[in-house]
Parts: structure tokens; C-alpha cells; sequence
């Protein structure tokens, strides 16, 4: 594991109890919106679209059992092309 992620887990750790709700924001390019909506199969999600249609916001509150939930779906969402984690 690199440093920044033992840091976004030490981050973790310290601000949150768990288990807890936890929301994930992505934006992803509207192309690549069924790869993330795949990998957020069974969770409750909202989408807005942008202006142009070029993109989707997506926002996703999940009860997560430890840091290493959240830091596996961030690795996850990493793998879909053009993707961004807020």
C-alpha cells in the first residue's frame, strides 16, 4: 500500500466509528456510466447529468463495515476510464 493511501486509511479511521454511512461522489464521463453503475449494483445512488451531456455526477451512500471497504470501492471506481473520486 502506498503512503497516501495508509493516509487516506489512518484519516479514515480516525473520523469514523464503525460501522457508518459513508458517501462516495464520482464524476465520470457519460460513456463510462454503466461500468460505475455496475460496480454500484444493490446501492442506492442519484445521477445528474451535466450541462452538455459529456458527463455524470454520481453520489452513493453506502453502510460501510471498515476502511478497507472504502478504500477497495475507490479502487475499484479507479479502474473505470476518465473517473473522478471526490
Amino acid at each position: 500500500m502506498d503512503e497516501s493511501i495508509n493516509k487516506f486509511k489512518r484519516v479514515l479511521e480516525e473520523h469514523h466509528e464503525w460501522p457508518c454511512e459513508y458517501t462516495f461522489k464520482f464524476i465520470v464521463p457519460s460513456k463510462s456510466l454503466d461500468e460505475l453503475k455496475s460496480l454500484l449494483e444493490g446501492i442506492v445512488h442519484s445521477e445528474k447529468d451535466s450541462k452538455t451531456g459529456k458527463y455524470t455526477s454520481v453520489t452513493a451512500t453506502v453502510t460501510a463495515d471498515c476502511s478497507d471497504f472504502i478504500l477497495n470501492f475507490y479502487q475499484k471506481a479507479a479502474t473505470i476510464e476518465g473517473l473522478i473520486s471526490l
